[in-house]
This record gives structure tokens, sequence and C-alpha cells, in this order.
């Protein structure tokens, strides 16, 4: 086979670079992009840190905040290739996603050389451009997430594999083995081809038709070769294994999240793509404690990592055994998402920054749609009849697409086979130029019908959320944040009109709109959102309280009477008393304080209420709030102010306890020391009152009322002006 020229390769990665780099610059700083809150990233970039900083096994608690290690609960290898890359590019993201990148690149080359040993030089020139040219790799290489690594990892098991395959050596079948265990470490779900494969090529070595050659030794050999990949493979894997065992005393091979992520695609709730079970928060953190703490109030014991994996793997079993035609109706349905086009979000969409963010991401126009039907077609017509072993190499493919449709399909998910498929496809059109000028049009033809029919497939609508909507009120919410409040409210608009949850975008867009002190916006998004929904009672909630801040209380007071039945209720009615003593309804307000818990309050919560109180006219009752922040809070200024508002309200003596109280805890305060003096000299106690006016003045010597207060005392007897009351 005549080799390609040095130069043109060279150009040709030049070139693959350079269009990655372009989607860097354009996308790398994209503020939606930040690895930040809840996304996964956020807890993929926490964990690397963790890890630079000298936390290698991530043993201590401070890498959980606070809690007592667990297994991992996410895909180890990135945490480690994140924190090494941070290291090498001195803690920058923009020097982690370069690097990503030239992974990426080097990818490219891979898949290529794949392509070239299986359908030769068209065929890696082809399957090169479309990996190239396919958007959705590069869009995962720029983002701080384990699918930035998928691209490479996928494209290394598929060119060891191919080497070990048909060079046939030991060596070589332990580097295969070992490649697709560091892929596992990334994707877990990934053990299921290393053992789909394993077990493959030992049945091939045993039925003596792994090569052309059928002798007893080479078939004893052949047998070692699948021993040595499944080894290689399970060393791999093997610190990971051990660090869990070590830190957290369980046996979990990688990490801990099979179990849900199984429930989550085969249970009651499931519908093939990523659903909420047992109630828990959307998120890592949801699968990580929320997920610990349902099953531990389940099961009636704290429950481990295993635990909470063992009740969802049986959850889920029992629920496949109870509707086996519901379970079989959803396997088809997952294995159709899994080879169609729609792209199923978790975290960011792409089909977002590839149509609406704006660059050259949009050109890459390269996608499942393509790849999937050609690739399949030449997954069998351009099948290389002399070349042992490819159905060996070819059987990554459906094992592959099996490890997600056994879980759940999400767009990232599915980048291993997508990515093989490129290999296929690359294959599949050199071969169907080949049949075109060899003049075989009928067999053509044939695979041009597959292929289409497989098009319609992949592209038939889902109905599915693609997650774009969502992003463009992001994107709004963020402009909004950053004061851009037009460009804001264009976004927001724009998501309105595709999002499936309307209501909440408002509320949430009036949110923003409050945080920028523009109340008057807040309230036409509220206004919409309670339009959409009168019978939801956090959107009433919402506009009553941004009525309230804007001092409409008899319109507040309509809408957060409509909130109290809802889950905000109790804050609900804590600002309805505050607006009704707004509007002067004393019955009301004692009424409604009849119905609030002030226990159940924080000392937060009990400071702001109390302070309203008080600032409304209801120092009485904003007693009995700040009663409650004294209580839990214990600070020396919430008794301070509990003894203001018990002095206004004219209950001298608990007022006289409480700033007492509050000497005890902080005797270094002057103005509590003051405070004190004008309630003991208002009880008569004139000896008392001078020792703690002058223990104000020393504690501050500038402390004018202070001063004045020692005066009267002294001068006349009688506290009448110089109080600090």
């Amino acid at each position: 086979m005549r080799a390609t020229p040095g130069w043109r390769v060279a150009i040709a990665i030049a070139l693959v670079l350079a269009v990655k780099l372009a989607v860097f610059s354009s996308l790398g700083n994209h503020p939606l992009l930040a690895p930040v809150g809840q996304l996964d990233g956020a807890y993929y970039l926490h964990l690397a840190r963790q890890v630079a900083e000298g936390d290698v096994w991530l043993a201590s608690p401070d890498s959980f905040v606070g809690r007592t290690p667990p297994p991992f609960f996410v895909s180890p290898l990135y945490v480690y290739a994140l924190a090494l890359m941070l290291k090498l590019g001195g803690g920058s993201l923009g020097a982690v996603r370069f690097i990503q990148l030239l992974f990426g690149t080097a990818a490219v080359g891979l898949i290529a050389l794949t392509a070239r040993r299986w359908y030769g030089p068209r065929a890696a020139w082809l399957a090169g451009a479309l990996a190239a040219l396919c958007g959705l790799f590069t869009f995962y290489e720029i983002l701080i997430l384990q699918a930035s690594l998928d691209p490479f990892l996928t494209a290394l098991d598929l060119y060891l594999l191919t080497r070990a395959i048909q060079d046939d050596r030991r060596t070589s079948w332990g580097a295969a083995g070992a490649a697709l265990g560091l892929h596992a470490l990334n994707r877990p779900n990934l053990l299921i081809v290393l053992a789909g494969i394993a077990a493959l090529a030992a049945a091939a070595a045993l039925r003596g038709r792994f090569t052309s050659r059928a002798s007893a030794g080479h078939t004893r050999t052949s047998l070692g070769h699948a021993v040595t990949f499944a080894a290689a493979g399970l060393v791999v894997i093997a610190p990971a294994t051990a660090r869990n065992w070590r830190v957290a005393g369980e046996f979990v091979p990688v990490s801990s999240h099979g179990g849900i992520n199984f429930l989550i695609g085969n249970g009651p709730e499931a519908d093939g793509t990523f659903v909420r079970v047992l109630d828990l928060e959307p998120s890592i953190a949801g699968q990580w404690t929320g997920a610990e703490a349902a099953v531990s109030r389940k099961l009636g014991r704290p429950a481990t990592a295993s635990d909470v994996s063992d009740f969802m793997y049986a959850r889920a079993w029992r629920w496949i055994r109870e509707n086996p035609v519901d379970e079989a109706v959803l396997v088809a349905r997952k294995t159709w998402y899994a080879l169609g086009a729609s792209f199923l979000t978790l975290n960011h969409s792409f089909p977002f920054y590839a149509n609406d963010a704006g660059g050259p991401l949009r050109w890459l126009v390269v996608g499942p749609s393509l790849f999937v039907s050609l690739g399949l077609v030449g997954l069998i017509a351009a099948r290389p009849r002399a070349r042992p072993g490819y159905w060996l190499w070819a059987a990554y493919i459906p094992l592959a697409l099996a490890s997600v449709v056994v879980f759940y399909v999400a767009a990232r998910y599915r980048l291993p086979y997508q990515i093989a498929l490129c290999v296929t496809a690359g294959g599949g059109i050199a071969w169907a130029i080949d049949a075109w000028n060899g003049g075989s049009r009928r067999t053509l033809a044939t695979a041009g019908a597959a292929a289409a029919v497989l098009v319609v497939i992949a592209r038939w609508p889902t109905g599915l959320d693609d997650g774009r909507a969502e992003e463009r009120v992001r994107m709004g919410l963020y402009e909004i944040a950053a004061g851009r409040l037009s460009e804001g409210g264009g976004w927001i608009e724009r998501g309105l009109a595709d999002h499936g949850f309307p209501s909440a975008v408002h509320v949430r867009a009036g949110q923003a709109y409050e945080a920028q002190n523009r109340p008057a916006e807040a309230v036409e998004h509220y206004r919409r959102a309670v339009a959409i929904d009168p019978g939801q009672p956090s959107a009433r909630f919402t506009l009553g309280r941004a009525l309230h801040h804007l001092g409409r209380f008899d319109e507040a007071a309509a809408e957060l009477e409509l909130a109290r039945p809802g889950p905000q209720g109790d804050a609900a009615t804590r600002l309805l008393v505050l607006t009704e003593a707004r509007l002067g309804r004393q019955d009301r307000v004692d009424r409604l304080m009849a119905q609030v818990d002030l226990n159940q309050l924080t000392a937060d919560q009990a400071r702001e209420f109390a302070t309203a109180l008080v600032e409304a006219g209801r120092a009485d009752v904003g007693a009995e709030a700040w009663q409650q922040a004294a209580r839990v809070g214990g600070l020396a200024t919430d008794y301070e102010q509990l003894g203001l508002a018990l002095a206004v309200a004219g209950r001298s003596a608990a007022a006289l306890a409480a700033f007492e109280e509050g000497v005890r805890r902080d005797g270094a305060s002057p103005s509590l020391r003051l405070n004190l003096a004008v309630m003991l000299a208002e009880t008569g106690r004139r000896d008392d009152a001078l020792r703690e006016a002058t223990e104000a003045l020393r504690l501050d010597p500038g402390y004018a009322r202070a001063r004045e207060l020692v005066q009267t005392i002294k001068g006349s007897g009688v506290a009448d002006s110089g109080g600090h009351l």
C-alpha cells in the first residue's frame, strides 16, 4: 500500500487544528460554558483542583465539603486528567481547553489511520474529513467535562484494537485492553465493551476461526491474547477500585452511580432520557448526597454508596420483571434515540452554540444523521472480506450502542459509537465510489436506499427538548445580570418561543430584574407567569413580593393570599403580615401572626422578619421574632435588638432583661452598655445606670450620647434625653 506523502498529512493535521482553534476562539470564554454552580463540570473542576493541590487519593473530607470521602461518584479519569492539565497550564481553563483540542486533533488522525488499515487510503481521508467537520466532537472538546476526552479515547480504542487484530501480537492485545480500561475509567458503561470484545475474542479462538490459521497452537495463543486483553483492562481500572476500597471501604470497581443511572433508564419514570427519580435533584449533588439520604430513609439506616446502587438496581429490575412489554418498548425507543440525530441535552445544548451563539461551529455541518446512516451501511456493505477479524473489531459499535441503551440516552453518551461510525462511514463512501466506478449500480442503489431509510429514522422528530430554548433563557438571564437589559430581554423572548415551561421562565426573568432593582420589569414578567398558570402559587408569591416592594400593598395582599397554599406558604404568610401591617389592618396582622410558626425560622429569617415588622410599626410583634433570632442565633446584637423592640412596645422589664443578657454575651459593646443604662435609669436604678453609661463612655470616649446621659444623671437625676433608644 503506497504511503501518503508526509507533507499532505502535516497540512491536514494543521487544518484540523486550525478549525478546532477557530471554534475555541469563538466559544472558549463563553459565559454559559463556565463550569460553575450545579453543572457537572463544576464538580470535576473542584475535585481536579483538590487533586492538584495534593489530595491525590481524594481522601480528605475537605475535598467533599466536609463529608466522609465516598467512592468515586463521577468518572475518575477526567478528574485526574483535568488536574494534570491544570498543572501544565498553570491553572488556566483556557490552557485546559487547548490541550483537549490537541487530543481531539490526534483523534482525527487515529480515526484516519484506523480507516486506512481496514478500508484503504481513500477511506482514511474521508473518515478523517467526516470527523474533522463534525462540530459535535469539537464542541465537546472545549467543555470542562469528561466527554471532552471521548473522541481521543474512542479513536485510541479503535486504532489499538485494529492493531491487535491485524498484527496478532500479545503486546498489541495488551495495549488494546489497556486503552479500553482507560476509557472505562472515563465511561464506566464501556466495561460492557471491554467484556464483550474479550468474550468474542475468546469464543473465536476456541472455535479456531480467529485468523486464517487454525492450528491448535494458534488457537491456544489467540485465547491467551483474549485473556491478555481482558487482564490489561482490569489492571488499568484497578487503581480506581483500590482507591474506593482504601478511602471508603467499599468494593466499587470504578464509580458508584451505575445503579441510579440504570433506574433512570429502566424504572417507572423512565422515558429513555434523563428523568428525575425518587424526587432527587437532577444534578451530581442529587445523585451523590440526595440519593444517599433517600435510600437511607427507605432502609431505615445509613446507606453506603453500594447500598444506594444496589437499591436502585433492585428497584429497576423489579419494574422490568413486572413490566416486560413496557421494557421492550422502552428499549426500542432508547435504541431509536441512540441512533437518532436529535440532541438530547445534559448541561449544555449543542444546537444553541451551533445556531444561536454564532461563530465557525455552525459551518461544521457533519452530524449524526450523516455518519450514522453512512456508517451503518458501510459497516456491512464495505466490510473488507480479505481482512480477518473485521467483525471482532466491528463489534465495538453494537457493544458501545448497547452500553448506552442499557442505561439511558444523552447526547454525550453516544460519542463512542458515533466516532466509531465515522470510520465505517469513510469506508462506506470509499466503497460507494469504487462501486460507481466499477459499474455495480444495482448494489449501490440498494445501499443508497438503506442509507436513505436510516437518514429518515435518524432525523424523524422525537419531540424531545434539545435544550436550545433553555440556553437562550440562561443567556438572557446572564445579560440581565450584567446590566445589558435590552439584550437580555431579547434572549428571554426567543427562549420563550419554544420553552416547555414558560411560566417558570417568566418567574426566573422577574427575579433577575428584581436583582437589578428593576421592579417594574419584574412585575411585568410575574404577571405574565400568573396569566399562563393562574393556579401556580409560586408565581403568585413572586408577584406579591414585587408588588410589596413597590409599595402597592393592596395588590400585594391579594396575590400573597393566593400564594399561601403553595410550597412558599410560610414565606407568603410572613410577607402578608408585613403587607397588612403597612395597610394598618391590625386585627388581620394579629390573626395571621397566630399562623406563623416562629420556631421554624432560622436566625437570619427571624432577623429579617423582625426588622421589617418594627419598620412597619409593629414593634410588639417584632419583639417575638427578635426573641427567635436571639434564641437561635445567640448573638449579643440579637438581644440588643430584642431589647429595643420590647422597649418600644412598652415592656420595660423584659427589655432590661434582654439588654442585660446582651451585655453578658458582649460586655465590650458601647451601644449595649448605653441601652442598658437607659433602661436602668427609667426603672429608677440611677447608680447602676451611671455605672453602665460611664462604661460605655470608657469603651468609646467619643460616644456623645453616653456623655449626655452621664451628665444628665449627675446633673438632674433624670434620664430623659440622653438615651440611645
